[in-house]
């Protein structure tokens, strides 16, 4: 008799739970996982490989601008974990990732007499690290995941003696 009361009661207190609390999630229950940006930060800048520009003999100025028919173009990338998805960092940072976009350029050289030089350029960009914090049915959690974007920045110009 003593039993079959004990368990009477466990039973009442754990229909008393159920009700008390209806839209508690549950250690086996379906679980929302969302994702928020946290931080964004640069962690570098850095070079692209350096790009064939227009050519002249002196004596002569040398003009590299949008009309010179270089490839003036840069694509944003992304890489390490983007849970949020690579287009919401991308905007968060002002970029599309993935796709090319050409920059503008100029850049004059005044190239001496009997000489002949190259206007060559390339990318200056910079690597932006953006954090994302989890949330588990909208409670935040202690797990981060990082992305890191490349992003242009500007042109770099030089010039190099050509035969």
């Amino acid at each position: 008799m003593k039993k079959l009361l004990m368990f009477s009661i466990s039973i009442a207190t754990i229909c008393l739970v159920f009700l008390a609390f209806p839209k508690a999630s549950y250690a086996y229950g379906p679980t929302n996982i969302t994702y928020k940006i946290t931080s964004k930060n640069i962690d570098h800048y850095g070079y692209g490989v350096w790009r064939a520009g227009p050519s002249g003999k002196g004596a002569a100025t040398l003009t590299f601008s949008n009309s010179s028919g270089s490839d003036r173009s840069f694509t944003a990338s992304i890489s390490g974990d983007y849970p949020i998805g690579a287009a919401t960092i991308g905007s968060s940072v002002g970029v599309t990732i993935g796709k090319s976009k050409a920059y503008s350029a100029s850049y004059s050289i005044t190239i001496p007499k009997g000489k002949k030089q190259q206007i060559i350029f390339r990318s200056r960009y910079k690597v932006i690290n953006v954090k994302q914090r989890m949330y588990a049915n909208g409670m935040a959690t202690n797990t981060y995941k990082t992305a890191k974007v490349t992003a242009f920045v500007n042109w770099d110009y030089s010039w190099k003696d050509i035969k």
